[in-house]
């Protein structure tokens, strides 16, 4: 029989950092158990976007920690994790996200992190392909930018194997060992295994694990995507990471050609109990939809983007992430049998809240309190739901549809 004292499911972002730290702050044992390779599905395809101040200003304190601990990290480890500082843009074209704007900035400076107003002709001079003649207000966040999710992820875990951790791939877990109201393992394949603490981090899966406690977790699998253009001189380049809300699209450089994400206003959803056990065997792509989207983000784009139209697209890409009915991070104690936690619906988010969820797991999980409050990611907050009816999946959708917003309104 193999006992630890603390067994996470799932070895993508969330899962390998919270290994990182519990093994850092920490003597107890942990383990990760991963069914495939580390962070082949969802964090893998991510944009990367570490962009501190946001619309939920709840969410700010875990997305500066990671932006510190990456850091730390590169220090820890003696070599780089692929984060390019280049800062990120954020314009507000109306008066309701000039108001979220304002409100992004107070919360920045309550956090310390540094902003600074720019006229439009500064805009272009960091970004030359920029029409700002329609913003009401552009802010610049000098200590933004955007990371590679794979280097991230993975230092997550060669760090936390520095410091003790245990990873295990190419191990399923088929089921939860609930024993008198508590949580207590895990079973797989190669045996069971019996833990302290059990922590559900399983990604697009995360419901169907927690479902064997008796709480399938709120969430939905739901399709993220970019596209990606032509590498061109007159686009490409170090701009900062440009947020365009009223376009609910962002753009961000890629080694001389540029990402470009929207957010439609119908992402597709899935039902988790149809996914198969590797990713990477299934597209979210539903037929050509995919070009149809980029197609209609033209018009409204090419305010900002003058040059859209002419501009050629070199790939496409798509994953799933999870998304909640509000937006927001699933992160705490599962309700149900106790000594049972999780890290899941990242929202799109999951980089960039990685460090900020794996210090509050691993003070959950050993009996403290962690260093902000996380009362709004509760896992029960929604009440008793079915995550894999159509009706709670279109509520995901919207989520996802206003993400770049505070409030669902223009």
């Amino acid at each position: 029989m193999e006992t630890v004292d603390h067994i996470i499911i799932g070895g993508g972002v969330l899962g390998l950092s919270i290994a990182y730290h519990l093994a850092r702050d920490s003597r107890e044992s942990v383990l990760v158990i991963e069914r495939n390779e580390l962070a082949s599905a969802a964090s893998s395809k991510a944009a990367g976007l570490i962009l501190q101040a946001a619309g939920k200003a709840f969410q700010t304190p875990l997305v500066k920690l990671t932006r510190d601990t990456m850091t730390l990290l590169e220090e820890d480890l003696g070599e780089t994790i692929g984060f390019h500082d280049v800062g990120s843009l954020r314009i507000a074209a109306s008066s309701a996200r000039e108001a979220e704007l304002r409100g992004m900035e107070r919360d920045a400076a309550s956090h310390g992190i540094p902003f600074e107003h720019l006229s439009g002709q500064d805009a272009r001079d960091r970004a030359p392909w920029l029409n700002p003649s329609r913003a009401h207000r552009i802010t610049l966040f000098p200590t933004d930018g955007y990371v590679d999710p794979y280097m991230l992820s993975t230092a997550y875990g060669r760090a936390a194997r520095k410091s003790g951790a245990r990873i295990r791939t190419r191990t399923a877990v088929s089921d939860l060992i609930v024993n008198s109201d508590c949580v207590t393992g895990v079973r797989t394949a190669s045996g069971d295994v019996f833990g302290g603490s059990v922590i559900d981090a399983a990604g697009a899966w995360a419901s169907l694990i927690s479902a064997r406690a008796g709480y399938p977790l709120p969430m939905a699998p739901t399709r993220s995507h970019y596209w990606i253009t032509a590498a061109d001189t007159s686009y490409g380049g170090d701009f900062p990471v440009t947020l365009l809300p009223d376009g609910h699209a962002y753009m961000r450089p890629d080694t001389g050609a540029m990402v470009i994400g929207v957010q439609e206003a119908n992402s597709a959803t899935f039902d988790a109990r149809q996914l198969p056990d590797d990713i990477n065997t299934f597209s979210p792509t539903r037929g050509e939809d995919h070009w149809d989207i980029i197609a209609e983000a033209m018009e409204p784009l090419s305010v900002f983007f003058p040059a859209i139209p002419q501009a050629k697209f070199a790939s496409y890409v798509s994953g799933l992430s999870t998304y909640t009915p509000d937006g927001t991070v699933l992160l705490g104690a599962v309700p149900g049998p106790s000594n049972f936690f999780t890290a899941a619906g990242c929202c799109g988010n999951g980089i960039a809240l990685s460090a900020g969820v794996g210090s509050a797991i691993s003070a959950l999980v050993r009996g403290n309190e962690p260093e902000f409050d996380i009362t709004p990611f509760a896992p029960g907050r929604f009440g008793s739901v079915d995550p894999f009816s159509s009706e709670f999946r279109d509520r995901c959708s919207a989520a996802r549809a206003f993400k770049s917003h505070t409030t669902p309104s223009s």
